[in-house]
């Protein structure tokens, strides 16, 4: 049996369509052109596929030869020389690869001129959301509330970094919620990202209002956080290389909490002032359809100015579980999620009160001038002037429950329980069933009734109902989050 070396035809009719492909200059009719080219490139693939079936009857026919080689006698491989006249299959090579080149040099500007750009492209991608509840309290009636509007932008910076803003319009004004840069392409699996965002601590905190199962912010993350954890500084993110998913987070703030007026993001501190984070975040994949989410969160203050010049610690520990069953889509399933906090700080004696008077004092002192001769400054000395201070410390958690019924229904429970920080033993506890219908993707209405139970005595308790209206206009970089 012998082995034939041929021609091999590949090289040549990928030039062949190539240049079959090129733009001829030419005065003739344009769909005559066009029906000239079409014929040709139907020549060239019938000839084409009249090669490669010679190719499969010549390895077809070898095969039958060696089938009916006598066994035990080895078949013995003759190399044949190719035809007079045939270039050696090295030469053709280098010959086909010439030719590719200078076809290549000769088209490049018309793939440049086909591959434009356009001033669209680098447009970032532009949202906004509109969020209005209408609310009725038995202790302070009826009202219309237009919580936000809500400006979504961002876009890739190159392929190092990416950035995001969010702008949000209130009956308070306008803000800048969040502008930051995070970069995509660190070694190591590490992230940076810097400017103002939310921080990443617990779980639901670092959601935007309208992007929560329910209604309100929980009481807790409320008065422990400060609402949510706005922060102004840097995090680094480190994604372990281990078969176990786990995030470790490290970040360093001014202050976090957006509601939090202890610390004036605009006036400069000692490093002991900073607010800094540690967090550690896993998914324990259960099963198919049963994964959970579990997270320890840490924040250390080691001292804060107004408030004794302590130390202030937050904790939390946050779990969601999620039964998303494959067979029924994953609209539909089962959502339980619960964070327990824990705060140490020292509190003014005597409550609220005694804090707003101790703020007060501190803002003056700050419009003082400070001490040059070293030791202590006289806003020390006024801020230490404002009230007698006490460890305390307080516990709060909240945990809901909510099933997905279909696609276009969503039904829970959240339960509350608050302790104060200022006052020990005396706890907030509240009750809210709740209802979302999503009209669409992009709309949402949800229904919430919400017992209160207030350690205040002239407060009691209290019923709320309302009626949240969201919607997202264009593109937004968070959207409606699964939670």
């Amino acid at each position: 049996m012998a082995f034939v070396t041929g021609r091999r035809p590949h090289a040549a009719a990928v030039v062949m369509l190539i240049l079959a492909l090129l733009p001829r200059p030419s005065h003739a009719d344009p769909a005559e052109e066009l029906r000239k080219e079409v014929e040709a490139m139907k020549a060239q693939l019938r000839e084409m596929r009249q090669q490669m079936k010679k190719q499969q009857d010549l390895i077809e026919k070898l095969s039958a030869e060696r089938s009916t080689v006598p066994a035990g006698k080895p078949a013995v491989a003759v190399a044949t020389p190719p035809p007079k006249g045939t270039p050696a299959p090295v030469a053709e090579e280098e010959q086909s690869k010439r030719i590719t080149e200078n076809i290549m040099r000769r088209i490049q500007p018309s793939l440049s001129a086909a591959n434009k750009t356009f001033a669209a492209q680098f447009n970032p991608a532009i949202g906004f959301i509109i969020d209005q509840v209408a609310s009725y309290s038995g202790k302070d009636r009826g009202n219309f509330e237009f919580r936000s509007g809500e400006i979504g932008i961002s876009a890739s910076v190159d392929p190092f970094v990416r950035g995001y803003a969010i702008i949000n319009g209130t009956p308070d004004g306008v803000e800048v919620e969040e502008a930051a840069i995070v970069t995509t392409s660190l070694p190591y699996n590490l992230q940076v990202k810097g400017g103002r965002f939310f921080a990443d601590f617990g779980r639901l905190s670092k959601f935007h209002d309208h992007d929560l199962p329910f209604v309100n912010r929980p009481i807790v993350l409320d008065q422990y956080v400060g609402g949510e954890s706005q922060g102004d500084g840097f995090e680094l993110s480190y994604l372990v290389p281990m078969r176990q998913y786990l995030t470790l987070t490290a970040g360093a703030y001014n202050k976090m909490g957006a509601e939090n007026d202890r610390v004036d993001n605009t006036v400069p501190r000692d490093y002991s002032e900073f607010t800094y984070l540690g967090r550690a975040a896993t998914y324990l994949n259960l099963s198919d359809a049963n994964g959970v989410d579990l997270g320890v969160s840490y924040a250390y203050t080691p001292e804060v100015r107004i408030e004794n010049a302590a130390q202030r610690h937050l904790a939390g520990v946050d779990l969601t579980y999620r039964y998303i069953p494959l067979n029924q889509s994953q609209y539909r399933g089962l959502i339980w999620g619960t964070e327990v906090l824990y705060n140490q700080e020292d509190r003014p004696v005597g409550g609220a009160a005694s804090a707003s008077a101790f703020s007060n004092s501190f803002s003056r002192a700050l419009d003082q001038p400070l001490s040059l001769s070293g030791g202590t400054t006289p806003i020390t000395a006024a801020a230490t002037s404002g009230g007698t201070f006490k460890r305390q410390d307080a516990v709060g958690l909240y945990s809901y429950l909510e099933g997905r019924f279909t696609r276009n229904l969503y039904a829970g429970l959240l339960g509350e329980y608050v302790e104060d920080i200022d006052h020990i033993g005396k706890t907030t506890e509240a009750l809210s069933p709740y209802l979302t219908m999503w009209a669409s993707e992009f709309q949402r209405i949800r229904l919430q009734y919400s017992r209160v139970e207030h350690p205040d005595h002239l407060r009691g308790s209290d019923d709320q109902f309302f009626l949240q209206w969201t919607v997202i206009l264009g593109s937004h970089v968070h959207s409606f989050r699964d939670r």
